[in-house]
Order: structure tokens, then sequence, then C-alpha cells
């Protein structure tokens, strides 16, 4: 749910002096607008590559409002097969595939996390840009961020000024990123506590899957947390009387109230019907709706109505489609 490391897009320098030409040939593949460096870097993502086209390296780095870059949906070497195989090779004198780059989720003290990070893999200190510019081809690029790993990853959202060369292996760093990702970010929150809870999901239609599955959507876009595990279990609001419960152990570093507010968010549709009842709790207590607010007029529909205005606020429109996709389809069970 909480996506601490991703790869950042591969970058494919090529110098030519049939610029137009060779991005004609590029752009009868992909249709597409040519972008800057900066804008390329920012829309790429990983498994794409950004194909920089030049008659001379100073123009790639240094006219970052040059539309000279494309992004492909395809490896480097994929690239430069295809234009052996299609015979346009002889357009290029000159490829450098770039150093690749990792970016890695943490928060709080960045500068903390950067210092560890120099400290266990040492490297060279610089600018993520500064890296792209010059004539690196081995090693790796690791670079932080706090923004969701999960969402569109700009250059403005890196923390920019801390990026790490490592001159080794790319899959040897990024299996080891990978196993200890969760320390450093630790190391920025400053060894938080981090809380286990138990969400319970309770639906009188018995559709848990449908509500597992709409949770899961938010907590991951949103970065919340871990999920343990699930299980069944029952539960006995009254005496003899045992009803289903689908139980999720979850691990976060936020606290039970901010939890309880994204579960109260997602219990109610925007008409105001409540489709699901998720509980949370802290071992054995219960977190209430009631410790949320010290206004005793307030109603949990009133709570939840406004919580949801908030976090629907704060997806984006894909989110947001996706997400009323899924409620449609649990408020069609209740027609069956």
């Amino acid at each position: 749910m909480v996506e601490l490391l991703r790869t950042g897009p591969g970058i494919l320098l090529l110098e030519t002096e049939e610029v137009i030409k060779l991005q004609d040939y590029f752009l009868s593949k992909e249709p597409q607008e040519p972008l800057s460096l900066m804008d390329a870097f920012s829309k790429g993502t990983e498994g794409e590559t950004i194909v920089l086209l030049t008659s001379a390296q100073t123009d790639v780095y240094r006219k970052s409002e040059e539309k000279n870059a494309l992004i492909l949906k395809e490896s480097p070497s994929v690239i430069l097969s295809e234009l052996l195989n299609d015979k346009m090779s002889s357009l290029v004198y000159h490829s450098r595939i770039v150093s690749r780059t990792i970016i890695m989720r943490t928060m709080g003290d960045m500068e903390k996390v950067f210092e560890e990070l120099k400290e266990d893999y040492g490297g060279k200190e610089g600018s993520i840009m500064e890296f792209i510019n010059s004539n690196l081809e081995s090693g790796v690029i690791v670079a932080l961020t706090d923004k969701s790993l999960n969402r569109q990853v700009t250059l403005g959202d890196i923390y920019m000024e801390k990026c790490l060369h490592v001159n080794e292996n790319y899959f040897t760093i990024f299996k080891e990123l990978r196993s200890n990702a969760l320390k450093y970010m630790n190391i920025g929150l400053g060894n938080k506590v981090w809380y286990e809870m138990d969400i319970r999901i309770y639906d009188m239609y018995a559709h848990f899957q449908l509500h597992y599955e709409r949770l899961m959507n938010v907590l991951t876009e949103f970065e919340m947390g871990i999920v343990l595990g699930s299980t069944w279990s029952k539960d006995y609001p009254k005496m003899l009387l045992a009803v289903d419960v689908y139980s999720v152990r979850f691990f976060t570093f936020y606290e039970p109230k901010y939890i309880k507010k994204i579960l109260m968010s997602m219990e109610y549709v925007d008409d105001g019907t409540r489709i699901v009842d998720y509980d949370l709790y802290m071992g054995k207590k219960k977190v209430s709706w009631r410790d949320m607010t010290k206004d005793k007029k307030a109603t949990r529909e009133g709570l939840s109505m406004a919580y949801r205005k908030e976090t629907l606020s704060n997806l984006t429109p894909d989110e947001l489609k996706k997400l009323y996709a899924m409620e449609e389809k649990v408020l069609s069970t209740r027609n069956v």
C-alpha cells in the first residue's frame, strides 16, 4: 500500500544531424507532442524512455525550453534495436544511455535520510539534472521524494539538491533499497511510533469483497500504511446474535483518529446513503466516531459527509472516477 521505491524513466540521448527526420520516425510509431527535458522527466514514468534528440550535447542540457524530447513506451535497448532493424541507425552518430534513476519515498527530515544513504553507499552528491547532464552512463542515480509514488512524480516533487550517484550495479542497489526502504523512512520520521490497527468490515448484504477493494483502493492512493493480513471472523453485537465480519490488520504511522476519519468518509456515498460500516480497533479498544468531535450535537452522518468531501478533494480525477465506479457497483447490489 505504501510504495517506497520505483524507477524513473530511462533516458536515451541520440546525437544526429537529422533531428527532424529522426523525430518524424519516432512520431510515426507513437504520435505525441515533443517536450522539453524538464517536462518529459515530469511526465515519463517507469517502463518508459525519454529520447533526447540533438545535434550537439550542449543543446540538451543548457536549453531547457527546447522541445527535443519524446516519451516512448519501450526500454532504451529496444529502441536502439528497432533503429537498427528499421535501418535508421545511419541517422545517429552517437548515442548514450544515461544512468538509471531510482526514486525513493521518504518523509520528515530528508537531509537526515540523504546523509544515511550517503554513509551506506558513498557516491557523488548533486542535483538530478546535473547527473543527467553529465556523461554518466554507469551506476545509479538515487533521488528522494516525500510525494506519493502511486501518482505522477515531477521534477518539482524530487528533493533535487540531494541526489546521489552510486557507481554500482542497478539491480543490486534496487534490491538493497527495497529491503531497507522502511528503515530510511523511519529515519526521516525520527523513528516515529507505528500503530497496528484492525479494520472490521460489516455489510448486511454480505458483499465484503467489494468493500474491501474499495477500502484498499483509497488506502493505497493515500499511501497510509501496510496491510499485514486479513481474515474472516464473527462479531456478537447482541447476545446469541452472530454476524460475519471481515477483518483487516493494518500497520501505519498515522494516528488512529486520522485513520478513523478516512474510514468514516468511506461509509457513505454522495446522496447520504450509508453503504458499509468500517469499525476501527486498537487492540480490543474500539475507536468511536464520538471521539472525533467535542460537539455533542454532531451526528455520525454529518461528520462522515464532511470527511467524505475532504477525502474526495484529495483524489485525482482518475482516482475519483475509479472510486465512483466502485460505489456504483456496490449500490447495484442493493437492487438485486
